[in-house]
């Protein structure tokens, strides 16, 4: 789908003129501009990677620009070039899992997007709107109910309709720690072996792939890569790693069958003591049992010449967290990591399941996307599974699209955002019902980066 009308954009902050863009596809014969305008946006410049290995991780079906069809003449620039862009966004079709039915699992559709950006030439005139407003309504008519990003910046994207829905807890855990976890969890762990390999190969990264979609099945709040972005995702350039170890997956078997696995990558140092303190980093764990689990963590913790793991991607009530032996024995630092935004509220709050009945009527703010500003009546029988409807009737609470992004993994109650004033209650009491019925029995975890 192109849309290639132009639209000039509005003013935001700044009384410089807007630059005329039209929000056009872009595809590998924009390479060049792409790049130019990824390392202005984002300074960092992997050596010896090229352009083609660099846009691998895009999917150009799903790739947009704003391009500048009115620019100030620019100095340097050749009179032949091509338009210069002024931002551009893309998407990958992936995967959550949300709360389901009664305390069960759901894996839901999500959009993914990600490498947004905005040239600094144009920062602050309504690109940024104009973009996220492109990609939202896209979104809606291809029927992707379900949005989702990692956000660089956590001030940006409440405005355009995202909330928070879970955080991304790094643990740091001290080599040769003791995960104590109960006799009976033992006894199943000793029954998963665990090995290690390169992760850049073919192979490797598809065994990667069907461990990490079986855990996230078990998992609350996970996020999935789609089999496209698999088999590029964990290529290793040496020029880009320089020194450092290439990355390692690891792999929990139970029976034959892959039942968890780690991304993880060693870094070399010796203290001025002559001892090693080498770190284990680990960029992704999951598993689809808690054995599996505390096999890999385990294993993670016992590596040679290391002093300290860092596991990435977790959360705050994490098994590992308290195998480790709990907050004070565990450095943690949280900050946040999947942003959810509803594109269809009545389809997606339709898809996940909830806790407990409930019969409410909500008057949803979203100004972004104009279907979703209205009444909906969510009802939500003893089974766990919900309804939700326009309608007429009385609300009895008003909140913006954002909280319920925010609410929608089952954390971020809206009891909570109703004390904090984002949301506000029409009719005693239905602020606590509802905001109990989509509470999760766990944290979610954090998502994978994308």
């Amino acid at each position: 789908m192109n849309h290639e009308s132009p639209e000039p954009t509005t003013p935001v902050a700044d009384d410089r003129p807007a630059p005329t863009t039209r929000l056009v596809d872009l595809g590998p014969g924009d390479a060049e501009r792409i790049m130019a305008l990824e390392h202005l946006v984002w300074f960092e410049i992997a050596q010896g990677v090229s352009t083609e290995d660099n846009l691998a991780e895009l999917d150009f079906e799903r790739t947009r620009g704003a391009e500048i069809i009115s620019p100030t003449p620019r100095l340097g620039a050749a009179a032949d070039a091509a338009p210069p862009l002024a931002g551009f966004f893309a998407s990958w079709p992936m995967a959550v899992t949300a709360p389901g039915p009664r305390g069960a699992l759901t894996r839901l559709p999500m959009n993914g997007l990600t490498w947004v950006g905005v040239h600094p030439d144009t920062r602050r005139r309504g690109i940024l709107r104009q973009m996220m407003t492109d990609h939202l309504h896209t979104a809606h008519e291809q029927g992707e109910v379900v949005a989702g990003l990692q956000a660089a910046e956590p001030a940006i994207y409440g405005r355009f309709g995202y909330g928070a829905a879970s955080l991304d807890v790094t643990l740091t855990i001290a080599r040769g720690t003791d995960l104590s976890a109960g006799d009976e969890l033992d006894r199943a762990a000793e029954q998963v072996s665990t090995h290690f390999v390169p992760a850049g190969t073919p192979e490797a990264m598809e065994a990667i792939q069907r461990a990490h979609v079986s855990a996230a099945g078990h998992t609350l709040g996970a996020v999935t890569r789609n089999d496209s972005m698999a088999r590029v995702w964990f290529r290793d350039h040496p020029s880009a790693r320089g020194s450092k170890e290439p990355l390692q997956a690891m792999f929990a078997v139970r029976d034959g069958e892959p039942t968890g696995y780690a991304l993880f990558r060693r870094t070399a140092s010796w203290g001025d003591d002559g001892l090693p303190s080498g770190k284990v980093l680990v960029r992704e764990i999951g598993a689809s049992d808690p054995a599996s689990l505390l096999a890999l963590a385990r294993r993670l913790v016992d590596f040679d010449l290391t002093s300290t793991v860092s596991l990435y991607g977790r959360g705050t009530d994490d098994p590992l967290l308290w195998w480790a032996g709990g907050p004070r024995q565990v450095g943690l630092r949280a900050h946040d990591s999947l942003w959810v935004r509803l594109v269809d509220v009545d389809a997606a709050l339709t898809a996940r399941g909830y806790a407990a009945p409930v019969d409410v009527v909500l008057d949803v703010v979203d100004p972004i996307c104009p279907w979703n500003e209205r009444r909906w009546r969510l009802t939500v029988g003893e089974d766990g599974v919900g309804r939700c409807l326009p309608t007429d009737d009385e609300p009895d609470l008003r909140l913006p699209v954002a909280a319920l992004g925010a609410a929608f993994l089952g954390s971020r109650p809206l009891a909570a955002q109703a004390v904090a004033g984002v949301v506000s209650e029409r009719h005693t009491g239905t602020v606590a019902e509802l905001s109990r019925a989509m509470r999760g029995d766990v944290e979610p975890i954090a998502a994978i980066g994308f």
